[in-house]
């Protein structure tokens, strides 16, 4: 049994816990903000998310936060992590900095294969202006590092063939042109490697999805598929990272696309890439819940009650945010049950990011808003130079984040005061990660800054960078590596069961408004000092079980 076990410097992508019972405690969540400290506060940086990947693979946590790089002297970000949590921006270095990028999300994930992280990066269009030389198409970096043995990147999205079919002005740019809503890597087929799915914020403009030939090159399978959305709402404007899950528990990818202002639509997935909208179906497998008008960008997934299926939280800029259980494990089908009204959130402060992670490390998943305030400032009012037909609102004046701490039982209680966690902005895209290898996850939270004809026209925001205080529980955290399967593992279902404590994670690449947490799974133990085992479901449909693993260590398991 291929297994390696090491304590090392480390973060967490924690999207979704299996269990029965859970390690209770009742040690307050403390967080210290350290933004400017670590050296990434970036002052007036207009951020769209944070995310997190071990890109160079020297065992450290590093951060990519995407922007709007149309400011002086702004460029996307790569955030160097030298080992003890203080950052520095290598985007120019690294080749990955892509000048006069609108970026609008990405994802980190292996597309080739060869054994290092690649980055697609979503992007917005052009803003029209006579002479604008326009900005870069969607982008697909291609990591050198087992090729040369630096990690510095290319650009191979016109040799990857990443352009819509038939599409003359994807052709001419060499790569998705409009304006993009967000991205993630998914493997739709199990075939071992990962395709991309495309976003688009434009109502007028269907979302893409594009089939990896397994030679480094795509295909667009958008209509091929099922998944087109014009078919099925009036306005597709899909903001936010694409929200992939086995919601189903059938070992494939499923999807939930959230919209702005329209309905959101729940897609399962036949196992062979093709899809099914249940939105509407009155019974199992049902998505009905999700049938509600709103201002959605994103979501994120998890098991919150531990019952071995993939909840959602939908946060709202228009209204109360909500939760939905899933209710599968009940034995009559696939359908959800919108639990918010007992659920204890109540937040109405403009959500935009979330994150699920188990922050006191009590085998419960928490929930953390990234707010912006009401989204009601037209923004053809403040910005200008967009064209006629680009007319949508925007958050103007910041609010509080909130910090709800999970009790069990699907019952939520917020614990943002005095947890310095409060972050008073206008914010966007949030993502865990373990910075200083202490086990507990700590976060990176990013604002919105607004620029007109590349000068400031409001109150400069910042990152935050929000330090876990951490507590006496134990912990683990598991890393994947795929052979038949991707090499990323994206898909891939963790169960860790220690006594009555069962929690499961599903590995995903993006998560919220345009966000990803670390790609190691952490599971929270509470005061257990033991495991029971560690199982691992593959996308390739093998099972691996890894025995009495000891905590507070991360193991690292390679498919077998």
């Amino acid at each position: 049994m291929a297994l390696r076990s090491q304590v090392t410097f480390a973060m967490c992508v924690l999207l979704a816990t299996t269990s029965i019972g859970h390690a209770k405690t009742n040690t307050p969540i403390k967080f210290t903000e350290i933004g400017k400290k670590a050296g990434i506060s970036d002052p007036a940086l207009n951020g769209t998310g944070p995310m997190f990947a071990d890109y160079d693979q020297d065992g450290d946590m590093d951060i990519f936060i995407s922007t709007e790089a149309i400011g002086e002297g702004i460029a996307l970000r790569l955030w160097e992590n030298d080992g003890k949590g203080n950052f520095k921006d290598v985007a120019k270095e690294r080749g990955i900095d892509n000048p006069r990028t609108l970026g609008r999300g990405a994802a980190w994930g292996d597309y080739d294969n060869d054994g290092d992280l690649d980055l697609y990066i979503g992007t917005m269009q052009s803003s029209g202006r006579p002479g604008d030389p326009g900005n870069p198409p969607a982008t697909l970096m291609k990591n050198m590092l087992k090729e040369t043995g630096k990690p510095n990147f290319i650009n191979v999205t016109r040799e990857a063939g990443l352009m819509r079919a038939g599409n003359k002005r994807d052709a001419e740019l060499g790569g998705v042109g409009d304006t993009a809503g967000g991205v993630a890597f998914v493997d739709i087929d199990n075939d071992g490697w990962l395709d991309i799915m495309h976003r688009n914020a434009d109502g007028e403009i269907d979302n893409a999805l594009f089939h990896s030939n397994r030679d480094g090159t795509f295909t667009d399978v958008t209509e091929s598929s099922g998944i087109t959305l014009h078919n099925v709402v009036k306005e597709s404007n899909s903001q936010g990272a694409p929200t992939w899950a086995d919601f189903d528990n059938d070992g494939d990818m499923d999807t939930l696309v959230t919209n702005e202002g329209d309905f959101q639509v729940l897609f399962t997935n036949d196992g062979k890439g093709k899809f099914t909208n249940i939105m509407n179906n009155r019974r199992p497998p049902s998505g009905l819940a999700f049938r509600i008008a709103a201002n959605a960008e994103g979501s994120c997934v998890g098991d919150i009650d531990n019952d071995g299926d993939i909840d959602v939280f939908l946060p709202l800029a228009d209204q109360v945010s909500r939760i939905y259980r899933n209710d599968i494990d009940k034995g009559q089908g696939l359908t959800f049950t919108d639990i918010t009204k007992d659920s204890g959130i109540t937040s109405r402060k403009g959500a935009r990011g979330c994150v699920m992670a188990d922050f006191d490390n009590d085998g419960l998943l928490d929930i953390y808003i990234n707010n912006g305030g009401p989204q009601n400032i037209l923004i053809n009012d403040v910005i200008e130079g967009f064209p006629p037909f680009v007319r949508f609102f925007i958050a103007w004046e910041p609010d509080t984040n909130v910090l709800y701490r999970n009790l069990g039982g699907g019952k939520f209680e917020d614990v943002t005061k005095n947890s310095g966690t409060e972050g008073f902005g206008i914010g966007s895209g949030v993502g865990a990660g373990d910075i200083n290898g202490d086990g507990f996850l700590d976060m990176v939270a990013t604002n919105r800054t607004y620029y007109s004809d590349f000068k400031r026209v409001n109150i400069p925001q910042n990152t935050w960078l929000f330090l876990n205080k951490g507590n006496k529980n134990n912990w683990v955290k598991v890393g994947l590596t795929g052979t038949t399967s991707n090499k990323s593992a994206v898909g891939a279902r963790i169960t860790v069961v220690s006594g009555d404590l069962k929690q499961t994670r599903e590995r995903v690449t993006a998560h919220g408004y345009n966000s990803a947490n670390e790609p190691l799974e952490t599971f929270g133990l509470g005061e257990r000092k033991s495991v029971d085992y560690i199982e691992v479901r593959w996308p390739s449909g093998k099972v691996q079980r890894i025995d009495k693993p000891s905590a507070k260590q991360i193991i690292q398991i390679t498919e077998e």
